[in-house]
């Protein structure tokens, strides 16, 4: 899905049963106030005014100000659609799910046409994991409006979710032929590809995109990640530096930077280079889980832990880190194993137990996402024959 949630800068006019007559958000009863076609439109233009400066709230993450100036957009058209989709956004950022449920099916109610309600709500449902509900409503946001390719884009998210790789294909090469020209449609697909682990297909898919839409810098950036994943760290780095010429405080360059210097054993500029990005901003949970995993390539696992938990407490959605708190506590059940487990003392062989006991519940709690769900498994596989070697040897002593 999207990384991050858009607020669409529009204007909808709705044209009331009643010419003239425009019903107040706020009022308890359906009391309605009569007002002139010209004072409408001055009440719509004014609650567009308070969107728009919302907007720009919600850009800038002052959610409390942005929900203000939302609410007070409704006050003035409480039959505009984009206020509505705002506020869920905001409830959203706030962990509300209840809230911005509502907020959704008000503005599929308002206007059940409109593909950006059911879409939004089925972000939310996929967000609470309730894939099958999602499905539902991005079917049904196709139904209405075929043209919002968020909409493809949830979908395939739901088939690689559930391991069908194949439908998800489908969906994308439909959304791809629907919108040759779309480099949104186009970098979804790419993504896609990357998400599924094939890395070539995603560098050959996004190197045309780059130079065709050179501005995207979103393009150029996946093509970096994919140029990584293929060990092509100077093809990945000459992309980067491309990004900083455009954008020389992009913080998502700076990360991809400190990924390739661990990738070739420089964990601690690295590891400088993460906290250089943490410094920046201090939600960035990415930052947290690559920190993470370089001090545990280092042998720091306690403080890799705690990078790697904070990453999960920033994003509940990030299994990576569960995979990472997984190999932490393997690793170090392996060290307490040693290499012939008959000549290990007793408290380290029942401490490697303990240990593998615990990264047998985190690779557990991965098993969830198809990405990781094969190296999760085999981590499990790996762990069970551990310890029914050292439960045979716990016995015999």
């Amino acid at each position: 899905m999207k990384q991050e949630w858009r607020l669409i800068i529009g204007f909808t006019i709705i044209v009331s049963g009643v010419a003239g007559v425009l019903f107040t958000a706020c009022a308890p009863t359906q009391t309605v106030t009569r007002y002139s076609e010209e004072q409408l439109q001055a009440r719509r233009d004014t609650a567009q005014m308070f969107y728009s400066i919302g907007a720009q709230y919600y850009g800038q993450g002052d959610y409390d100000r942005a929900m203000a100036n939302f609410q007070k957009a409704l006050e003035y058209d409480s039959l505009a659609y984009e206020p509505y989709i705002a506020i869920g956004n905001v409830y959203r950022k706030q962990r509300d799910a209840g809230n911005a449920e509502s907020y959704y099916r008000k503005a599929i109610k308002i206007d059940p046409r409109r593909a950006k309600g059911y879409e939004a709500l089925g972000d939310l449902y996929l967000e609470m994991g309730q894939q099958d509900e999602a499905l539902k409503l991005y079917q049904e946001g196709l139904s209405q409006d075929s043209t919002l390719a968020d909409l493809y884009n949830g979908i395939a998210e739901i088939y690689v979710r559930k391991g069908m790789t194949r439908q998800a294909d489908s969906v994308f090469q439909v959304a791809r032929t629907r919108f040759p020209d779309d480099p949104a449609i186009q970098r979804l697909w790419a993504e896609f590809l990357f998400k599924v682990g094939r890395y070539r297909e995603a560098a050959d898919a996004l190197k045309p995109l780059v130079s065709r839409f050179p501005d995207l810098t979103v393009l150029r950036a996946k093509l970096a990640d994919a140029l990584i994943e293929l060990k092509d760290y100077k093809g990945a780095l000459a992309q980067l530096d491309t990004l900083f010429i455009r954008d020389p405080n992009n913080l998502m360059a700076k990360l991809r930077q400190g990924v390739i210097l661990a990738r070739q054993g420089q964990y601690r500029q690295a590891i400088a280079r993460f906290d250089e990005v943490i410094s920046r901003d201090s939600t960035f949970a990415l930052a947290y889980l690559y920190k993470g995993e370089a001090l545990s390539e280092q042998g720091n696992y306690t403080a890799s832990d705690a990078n790697l938990r904070r990453a999960l407490a920033l994003d509940p959605n990030l299994t990576q880190a569960y995979i990472d708190l997984g190999d932490n506590r393997r690793k170090q059940a392996d060290a307490n194993r040693g290499t012939n487990i008959t000549q290990t003392p007793t408290p380290k062989l029942k401490n490697a137990k303990t240990l593998y006991e615990e990264a047998k519940s985190y690779y557990q709690r991965a098993l969830s996402d198809p990405a990781v769900a094969g190296y999760a498994r085999a981590q499990l596989e790996y762990i069970e024959k551990n310890l029914q070697a050292i439960n045979k040897e716990l016995f015999v002593r």
